[in-house]
């Protein structure tokens, strides 16, 4: 210890440092940060005589310096960078433990003339300042914020640690923000709030694993606020929302490990839509608790498909979309299709409605709620088009097939020999079927922490809305919302989010901004045209190449793009030209190499660099999926896909992002 003083780590800085400096530098830094550990006697001497504006800086290797903050009986290492830049670093900084929410806060000070004198359109102005300043907002911060214009309320928080900027930003989406619990401790570093952003470094071994350790480490650490959605119960289902990058996948994995911890009699399973992201939650549980025998991680699509052959005794047989179409056009002419209902009108129904919901009857057919079909059915119409769809599961069971929803609703009919749970955790959610949402309800009895459900309706890339009111999962009074993104940078997060609508429509028609306040920044996406694919190819090659004399490793790079026939004409090539080895991201594929994956799998992953390629007119959106529409209203849908589609392969790089395109790029790209 430092005469007395315990060694912290900002665990943020551990991310900016592995981002900017090298394998090499970060030994440097290293030694001489394991100073003020072993010589503290040395330490202290080159700390006193370095103190400015409040902070300590210590002297690191090539002109570099270290900015720590003294706090109580602990220094807290807060930044690390080149002399100018650290003590640009420090200036209009200050540092303190909020007297409220014994938070240790490092925040910019805010200038004078950032008070106005009358508000206008101020929406903060009806909030006290004492209900302010106990959600942690400082003192000096407190009129500015409430005689600030929404634009800003935004500008002013940027300054403020990022728990008070999530407040803040849920004031602001009209969510209620109670203050956080007081908790009474011996020093303020071993706060809740604080333990868990701050690590306390006891020993050589313990620093060399901050800045070396393995990237996925950090995947299972949580931030205060992400904490609190994990320990919170609830007597019911609930939601937690949140733009790409705040860590909702994070909280799955520790909200399905504290439950299988805390009840070892009870029965937990963390799942999901895309056999990707599974694998993903299955590691991360590994890496956060080993294996513990009451929690089941699985990919939820491969879970009915077992329990449907041990239930039915029979293997699984599902029809391809072709077949779907030859049985609905035999039995349109056996029984009589409507002269209103295309070929295409009566695919579309049949997936969309009738197997989405997994509906068997005609009075369900009567009943279900068509939220995202452009054309409109009376219960006239829907009598007429019954008798063809009735048919066509008959003429595909007689040749042995199934569909999916036709699995899951089979699955549902023999629901009392299901396997039942306590607890059922869930990520991607807004990609999940009706009928596999009423499965899910169905899995687990109703009680407290039953159902907890992850997802992100700006993400949305297989299913049209769905009302989860109408298959008994009420969330209302138990949602939450993560606003910080913790991944990505501010340069690529704002250009992704550039993609989407202003707001965009969650499971219970509430409308949420997607948006999130990042915490990290860098540089701005590398947006490029091409004449033709040779050049494209080429120079996404050399791109590559350079990411791999910066130090990334293959692992950490993907090329992204809409379809695998588009990654085996460019990404393969250019990542053979930049002599790295590759691989397609399938299910079973092991192995190092530069990730080749499309946007659908690219979903809940994510890298250091990716690049996003054939972004152009024509493929996104991908003009052959936008023709499986029959109205106007279903091709805006199909639009509002593709365009969320673009949003997932764009928001998934940490540091480094490439945009190309042949031609004309996607009219969904910001300009540039």
């Amino acid at each position: 210890m430092l005469l007395g003083r315990r060694i912290a780590l900002d665990r943020e800085l551990l991310t900016r440092l592995r981002k900017n400096f090298s394998p090499k530098d970060l030994k440097e830094i290293e030694a001489q940060l394991f100073e003020l550990i072993a010589d503290p006697a040395k330490a202290e001497a080159k700390l006193e005589y370095k103190k400015h504006e409040g902070f300590y800086v210590f002297d690191l290797p090539k002109g570099r310096r270290a900015i720590l903050v003294e706090v109580h009986d602990a220094l807290i290492v807060v930044y690390v960078g080149e002399h100018d830049d650290a003590y640009r670093w420090i200036r209009n900084k200050r540092a303190e433990v909020h007297p409220e929410t014994q938070e240790i806060q490092i925040y910019r000070v805010v200038e004078k003339e950032r008070i106005v004198e009358k508000p206008v359109e101020a929406p903060l102005h009806g909030y006290s300042p004492d209900y302010l300043h106990s959600l942690g907002v400082p003192r000096d911060y407190l009129e500015p914020l409430r005689r600030a214009s929404e634009e800003g309320v935004l500008d002013l928080i940027e300054g403020l640690p990022e728990p008070v900027q999530e407040r803040i930003f849920a004031l602001l989406e009209g969510k209620p923000v109670p203050p956080p619990p007081k908790v009474r401790v011996a020093t303020p570093v071993s706060h809740p709030s604080n333990r868990y952003r701050y690590l306390l470094i006891e020993s050589k071994e313990e620093l060399e694993h901050a800045l070396f350790g393995d990237w996925e480490d950090w995947m299972v650490f949580l931030h205060p606020v992400q904490r609190v959605v994990v320990e919170q119960d609830y007597r019911g289902p609930a939601k937690v929302t949140g733009a790409a990058g705040t860590g909702k996948t994070v909280v799955a994995i520790h909200r399905a490990v504290r439950l299988a911890r805390e009840h070892p009699d009870h029965r937990v399973l963390l799942t999901t839509y895309t056999r990707t992201l599974a694998e993903v939650l299955r590691q991360g549980v590994e890496r956060l608790a080993g294996r513990l025998g009451n929690l089941e991680v699985e990919h939820f699509d491969r879970l009915l498909t077992r329990w449907y052959t041990q239930i039915l005794g029979k293997q699984l047989r599902i029809a391809r979309d072709e077949q779907v179409k030859e049985a609905l056009a035999r039995a349109s002419g056996e029984v009589g299709a409507p002269a209103w209902a295309s070929a295409l009108f009566l695919f579309n129904e049949w997936s969309r409605v009738v197997d989405a919901w997994g509906i068997r009857t005609l009075e369900e057919y009567l009943a279900v709620d068509r939220t995202g079909r452009g054309t409109p059915l009376n219960q006239a119409r829907r009598r007429e088009l019954w008798p063809v769809f009735e048919r066509a599961r008959a003429l595909l069971t007689s040749k042995g097939l199934e569909t999916w929803g036709g699995r899951t609703r089979a699955l549902l009919i023999h629901r009392d020999r299901l396997p039942r749970f306590d607890h059922v955790v869930v990520d991607e959610t807004q990609d999940l079927s009706p009928v596999q949402l009423r499965l899910l309800r169905a899995l687990v009895p109703e009680g407290e922490n039953d159902l907890f459900l992850v997802g992100d309706a700006a993400q949305r890339i297989y299913q049209t809305r769905v009302p989860w009111r109408r298959l008994g999962i009420e969330t209302v009074g138990r949602s939450q919302r993560l606003w910080v993104n913790y991944r990505t940078t501010r340069e690529i997060a704002d250009y992704a989010g550039r993609v989407l609508p202003e707001r965009v429509t969650e499971a219970e028609g509430e409308e949420v901004v997607p948006r999130a306040l990042s915490v990290l920044s860098g540089e701005p996406p590398l947006v490029q045209v091409f004449p033709n694919p040779k050049q494209e190819v080429a120079t996404l090659a050399n791109w590559l190449r350079s990411l791999a004399e910066q130090g990334y490793a293959p692992e950490e790079m993907a090329v992204v793009a809409r379809t695998r026939r588009l990654l085996k004409q460019r990404g393969a090539p250019a990542a053979q030209r930049a002599g790295l080895p590759h691989r397609y991201l399938e299910e079973g594929e092991e192995g190092g190499g530069v990730r080749l994956v499309t946007m659908h799998r690219v979903k809940g992953l994510e890298f250091r660099a990716v690049a996003v390629i054939a972004v152009e007119e024509g493929i996104v959106p991908l003009e052959t999926a936008l023709k499986q529409a029959e109205t106007e209203a279903d091709r805006e849908a199909g639009l509002e896909l593709e365009r969320q589609l673009l949003f997932v392969a764009l928001s998934r790089p940490r540091e480094k992002l490439w945009v190309s395109g042949v031609g004309t790029l996607s009219p969904f790209l910001p300009p540039h």
